[in-house]
């Protein structure tokens, strides 16, 4: 070999060696940033948690409040009467077809109580 060939190969080699330390360095370095990663997490976690146990009753009884406010401004402007056609169809989807005015009555009164037994009716009398 030589002289240069071997200064090559000594030179290659002191290169690999230098890039397997930076390597190294990078490597440790990455670890440390996820292991403070992931100690900020834990923190931002437990910060949470404090918020929530400060003002989570308040945010339960506001959500609750805004839920029983549209349910009820949806319960005013239901009117049963814009639903009359889907109501048909429901009540004729479960008849049998071609029976006479009398066996329809007594299958419709049938399919009422059915579907009305899984109903709940509240009514406030003033």
């Amino acid at each position: 070999m030589t002289n240069e060939a071997l200064q090559n190969t000594v030179s290659d080699a002191d290169l690999i060696i230098e890039l397997a330390a930076q390597n190294e360095d990078l490597k440790s370095r990455l670890e440390h940033a996820q292991h403070v990663a992931g100690l900020q997490s834990d923190q931002l976690d437990q910060f949470g948690d404090a918020i929530m146990g400060l003002i989570g009753d308040k945010v339960e009884a506001l959500a609750e409040s805004v839920a029983c406010k549209y349910s009820e401004q949806a319960l005013e402007d239901f009117e049963i009467g814009n639903y009359e056609y889907e109501i048909g169809e429901m009540i004729d989807d479960r008849l049998p077809e071609g029976l006479d005015d009398e066996s329809r009555s007594d299958d419709l009164k049938a399919a009422i109580k059915e579907v009305l037994a899984g109903a709940t009716v509240s009514l406030d009398l003033e």
